[in-house]
């Protein structure tokens, strides 16, 4: 561990990486005295930066040159609330993982709680100045990050100008059968109706156009993993139109799917890159799927 600096309060360090590793492991070799709860508590709250990005996930890869910042005094954001977590906050933004099954908003006919719900009630727990405003939704049936505002300004700010400040958002899914493609790129008419079941047409009228990439990540005999990047944003368009290209997620009976070996739809959003509407900051946020996720094309 070579330190590039030495703050005066000792309460940021840098360092330079010597060898190739990941985070996780980094963390507990050059600091074998910290518990391995306390590290993973550090990264979850957004602690600590990479090249000058913050950087939450455990096995993120460390490339020898790579330089490293710990804020050990900023104190832990990350709080384990029921079916999310909160992984990043600040004085403008809160970054939640979100569970699969859980509504990111309340719905006419859904009286179960919402994370929008959850989420308010802790914050007016800790101080009930502090409000919560989604900026956007993620299915129920997926998982992954989610973000909020903490004032209308900055909903509003995001929401209507989001390709200025959004740089990158990515899913991760499992989806039955095995892709010859390592790479493709989905392009199709989405529609939905007044009972909200969205499908494709064939013409553009009176409908939206659809496009999602995709890289083939793993796969066996029986499954697919990839990751999905969306040109456009449409209620259920990677489900849409992986079942239309013959290859629906598992789990999603709704889309034609016949197996549900994990109880739920397998998709995830497993990375959020955007510019701080305020400072400026580059942030990053990565989230692997649940291991029994990843595992799954493994068993096959």
């Amino acid at each position: 561990m070579n330190k590039k600096s030495t703050p005066s309060n000792q309460e940021l360090n840098s360092y330079l990486v010597q060898e190739d590793t990941e985070l996780l492991k980094y963390l507990i070799s050059n600091y074998p005295n910290k518990k391995k709860a306390l590290l993973k508590q550090v990264m979850g709250g957004g602690q600590i930066r990479i090249n000058g990005d913050v950087i939450t996930q455990f096995n993120h890869g460390l490339k020898k040159g790579d330089e490293i910042q710990i804020n050990w005094a900023k104190p832990s954001k990350k709080v384990k609330l029921q079916k999310l977590n909160i992984l990043y906050e600040d004085q403008d933004l809160i970054v939640i993982e979100k569970e699969a099954g859980l509504l990111s908003v309340a719905s006419l006919k859904e009286k179960k709680k919402n994370a929008v719900q959850i989420l308010k009630e802790h914050m007016e727990a800790i101080d009930p100045r502090i409000k919560v405003y989604i900026i956007h939704r993620l299915e129920r049936e997926a998982s992954g990050i989610l973000l909020f505002a903490k004032s209308q300004k900055i909903q509003e700010l995001l929401q209507n100008s989001w390709e200025d400040y959004v740089i990158d958002r990515k899913y991760i899914a499992i989806v039955e059968g095995k892709i010859k493609e390592s790479s493709h790129t989905l392009r199709n008419y989405l529609r939905s109706n007044k009972n909200n079941q969205v499908f494709i047409v064939n013409t553009p009228e009176n409908a939206t156009e659809a496009i999602t990439h995709f890289n083939l990540l793993k796969q066996s005999n029986a499954y697919s993993m990839l990751e999905f990047k969306l040109e456009t944003g449409f209620k259920n368009q990677i489900r849409v139109q992986m079942a239309h290209f013959g290859f629906p997620v598992t789990g999603d009976k709704k889309y034609t799917a016949k197996k549900n070996p994990l109880g739920r739809v397998a998709l995830h959003a497993n990375l959020m890159e955007l510019k701080h509407p305020i400072s400026g900051e580059h942030l990053k946020f990565e989230l692997v799927p649940p291991s029994n996720f990843r595992n799954l094309v493994a068993k096959g």
